[in-house]
């Protein structure tokens, strides 16, 4: 029996069959690799286990009251019957085995941060995830996160199955005859002004919507995020930090819907409808969270370089700049100057939160200057976050 040891996780290889005559030994093997690796977070990989038995099910009961909470990944549809008929997927958090998908041939549609998106054909689209920021933990999130927001009437296209794609996963979503807001704005600019205000009521309509508490995270988990990859990155002082995650707790509660990366790249446009597509972040909490993030995609990150705006909006930098404008201007209700720039002097501030992480990882900064950005970075952070006003 195969066993790997990553990041304090055992996962073990199960294969073949699993019944009386070798369920003994299958029981001495699992014992040996839990007394092997006390205190790792055991996986059970049933990708080869073609069978198991009422005996092989016992085994892993007993580890179950050993170890607690277990998780099965990669069961078959014939092994999953099993397991369901005898109640152990209400036991075990228990999936089953994703089917595996090719797009040599498919057209690529979008990419970003998290990942890229393929046309598969006329009614469905996929999107791979980047293995190294997505595990698999937050793929599944955010199938459930498409989910619910999908049968609360949030205009989002319909998750399927997680597939494979190779050595990566995607996620299979219904979309007939859809391309991005950024791909339509470029291949139609005299629309510009109409989408940019659309992109304005979807984004009204999505922080009027109420969910019951808890049914999503908290918005403000994003923004902890962040400042933890920065906090890890060992470039800043831990008593900044700290100013940094109480600047963080102080955002007020809610419970509206907050989608978590909105921006023309994660907006898919059928028959002049927008819907949401990449709700891996979906929230509940305060619209801030949101229009910071889209303040950072827009006007920090896309302002880099035209390959950058291009990347994460599918729009030319000009483009960019203009749907911000006509956006902010309709959101915020407001045509005054002054009061715009107060706002996203705001907005700036949350968003450069996102920078602590960039520091450390960001293309843009060369490793042998990284501590010295680290520092103005987190410099002009505390400096806003002194003078930031209330919350737009």
């Amino acid at each position: 029996m195969r066993y790997t040891v990553s990041g304090g996780k055992v996962c073990v290889y199960l294969r073949g069959r699993i019944d009386t005559n070798n369920a003994p030994e299958f029981a001495s093997e699992m014992d040996r690799i839990h007394k092997a690796n006390a205190g790792g977070e055991m996986i059970i990989d049933a990708e080869g286990l073609e069978y198991i038995s009422s005996s092989g099910l016992r085994v892993l009961m007993k580890l179950r009251r050993d170890l607690g909470e277990m998780a099965i990944i990669n069961v078959s549809a014939q092994v999953y019957e099993i397991f369901d008929m005898t109640g152990f997927t209400t036991l075990f958090r228990i999936s089953k085995k994703k089917r595996e998908l090719a797009v040599d041939e498919s057209q690529l549609i979008g990419s970003g941060a998290n990942g890229r998106v393929y046309r598969l054909n006329d009614e469905c689209i996929v999107k791979i995830y980047d293995r190294h920021t997505n595990p698999p933990e937050k793929i599944e999130r955010e199938h459930d996160s498409a989910r619910t927001a999908f049968l609360r009437g949030i205009p989002s296209a319909i998750p399927y199955d997680i597939v494979r794609v190779g050595s990566e996963t995607g996620m299979v979503y219904e979309l007939i005859n859809a391309k991005t807001l950024g791909q339509v704005i470029t291949a139609e600019p005299g629309m510009l002004e109409e989408y940019a205000l659309k992109m304005s009521a979807l984004l009204k309509k999505l922080h009027s919507t109420e969910f019951e508490p808890g049914s999503l995270p908290d918005a403000r988990l994003s923004l902890r995020h962040w400042a933890n990859i920065g906090a890890r990155s060992g470039y800043y002082r831990m008593e900044d930090m700290e100013k940094v995650y109480a600047f963080i707790n102080a955002i007020p509660e809610r419970n509206t819907f907050i989608h978590g990366d909105f921006h023309p790249g994660n907006i898919m446009v059928s028959d002049g409808e927008l819907i949401l597509i990449d709700m891996g972040d979906a929230s509940l909490g305060h619209p801030i969270v949101d229009l910071a993030g889209m303040f950072h995609i827009m006007k920090l990150i896309s302002v880099k370089s035209a390959d950058a705006a291009v990347k994460y909006t599918g729009m030319s930098l000009d483009k960019v700049e203009k749907v911000w404008d006509i956006f902010e201007r309709d959101y915020f209700g407001t045509d005054d100057t002054y009061e715009l720039r107060r706002i996203e002097e705001s907005l700036g501030c949350y968003s450069m939160i996102r920078s602590l992480a960039g520091t450390a990882f960001s293309n843009f900064v060369r490793e042998d200057k990284r501590s010295e950005f680290a520092k103005t970075v987190m410099s002009m952070l505390l400096e806003r976050m002194d003078k930031a006003g209330p919350v737009p």
